[in-house]
């Protein structure tokens, strides 16, 4: 079976275990030859202020501007995108997995336990039980649970 990765999809929400789960994501995306796409799904909730009072447009700017300097990060040989989302991460992270030629998604995860997990819920885990193409979710080192 020859393994056909042509574009791995990187979900971040900033935090180290999304750093800790590009540094995989790369080294797939330069074993495959496979272009990197930099994700992020923001949330606006329905109780939030009104967009113009919160400046939205400023925030999303903001949200471009950090995912543009995490590419600009990246090793010259990696062909690398970003794109920017609005609404449930999950939902967001496999949609946008559908319309990806040859997709595989790289995501860190919290390993959040018990009632953390079951109130604040883990997209990775959604993601996995949802999207159709593979998902490789790594852990930070320093959130192991022993």
């Amino acid at each position: 079976m020859k393994v056909d990765i042509r574009t791995v999809l990187c979900p971040t929400d900033f935090s180290q275990s999304a750093a800790h789960a590009l540094q995989y994501a790369v080294a797939i995306a330069e074993r495959h030859g496979a272009q990197l796409e930099l994700f992020h799904a923001t949330e606006v909730s329905a109780y939030a202020e009104d967009a113009v009072e919160r400046g939205e447009v400023v925030y999303e700017e903001q949200l471009r501007a950090r995912l543009c300097e995490i590419a600009g990060g990246l090793p010259p040989g990696v062909p690398v995108s970003t794109h920017l989302a609005c609404g449930v991460p999950y939902v967001e992270i496999v949609n946008r997995s559908k319309v990806l030629p040859g997709a595989c998604i790289v995501m860190g995860t919290h390993g959040r336990t018990g009632l953390k997990h079951l109130l604040i819920g883990s997209v990775a885990e959604r993601v996995v039980r949802t999207a159709l193409c593979p998902v490789l979710t790594v852990r930070h080192p320093d959130h192991v649970v022993q």
